[in-house]
C-alpha cells in the first residue's frame, strides 16, 4: 500500500515578518503570506489530494480557506498538529531571547529536543503529538493526505514518517512556501519537496544542505 504526505506550512505572518515567536499565539498573514498559501492551494490541486487535516490555529485556519479554493476538501481540525508551545516566550522577538532569559536560552539553544522553554515544550514533546496524529490518521481514507501545520511541528511530522534522527530533524527548514512530500511504500519512505510551485526538489530542505535520497526503511 502506498501513501503520500503533504506537510505544508501556513503562510508566512506578520509576526514571522518580525521575526517574533508565535508559538499557539497568533498574527495574521501577509500579502505574501496569503500568496503563498496561494500557490500551496495551485500545487496541491495539481498533485491531488483526498483528505486535509490541519492545525486549529488562527494562521492556518486563514492558509486553509484560500487552499480550500483550489482543493475542495473538508479540513480536519486536530489540536494535536498545533504548533511548539512556546511557553513564556510566546509573543516575543527572537532576539531579546538570549538577553531576557540567558541561562534558559542557552540551555535550549544548545538542545532543542530535550530542554523545554520556560513553560513550554521541547521536540520530544512535539514528536509524542506527530505519532499519536499519525496513528489515527493513518487509518483514514486516501492516499494522499494535506496536513497543514507549521514549521516545527511539521519537523516532528517528518521525524515520524521518516525515522529521523533528533539532528536531522532539528536542520529541517520548511520556509513558508514550501511543500514537503513523504511517499510510504511497504517498509519505506522517500521525501522529496517542493518551493512554491517549483519542484519536485529530491530530499528534505535543509537548513546546510539537502538531505537527498532520503529513502528511510521504517
Amino acid at each position: 500500500m502506498s501513501r503520500t504526505w503533504y506537510l505544508v506550512r501556513h503562510g508566512e505572518t506578520e509576526w514571522n515578518a518580525a521575526s517574533r515567536i508565535q508559538g499557539q499565539l497568533d498574527s495574521r498573514l501577509t500579502p505574501l503570506g496569503r500568496a503563498q498559501a496561494r500557490d500551496s492551494a495551485l500545487l496541491l490541486a495539481r498533485l491531488g489530494v483526498d483528505a486535509v487535516f490541519a492545525s486549529p490555529l488562527g494562521r492556518v485556519r486563514e492558509t486553509v480557506a484560500i487552499i480550500d479554493q483550489d482543493v475542495a476538501l473538508p479540513a480536519t481540525f486536530d489540536d494535536r498538529l498545533k504548533e511548539w508551545a512556546a511557553g513564556d516566550w510566546s509573543g516575543e522577538r527572537h532576539a531579546d531571547l538570549a538577553h531576557k532569559w540567558p541561562d534558559e536560552w542557552a540551555a535550549w539553544d544548545a538542545d532543542r529536543y530535550t530542554v523545554r522553554s520556560p513553560g513550554g515544550e521541547n521536540f520530544a514533546d512535539l514528536i509524542a503529538r506527530a505519532r499519536a496524529f499519525l496513528a489515527d490518521a493513518a487509518t483514514a481514507p486516501g492516499n494522499r493526505v494535506a496536513l497543514i501545520a507549521h514549521g516545527f511541528m511539521n519537523r516532528a511530522l517528518a521525524c515520524v514518517l521518516l525515522s529521523l534522527s533528533p539532528a536531522d530533524m532539528l536542520n529541517i527548514r520548511q520556509s513558508n512556501d514550501t511543500v514537503i512530500r513523504i511517499v510510504e511504500r511497504g517498509d519505506a519512505a522517500v521525501a522529496d519537496h517542493f518551493s512554491g510551485l517549483a519542484g519536485p526538489v529530491p530530499g528534505l530542505p535543509m537548513k546546510d544542505l539537502v538531505l537527498a535520497d532520503s529513502v528511510v526503511t521504517m
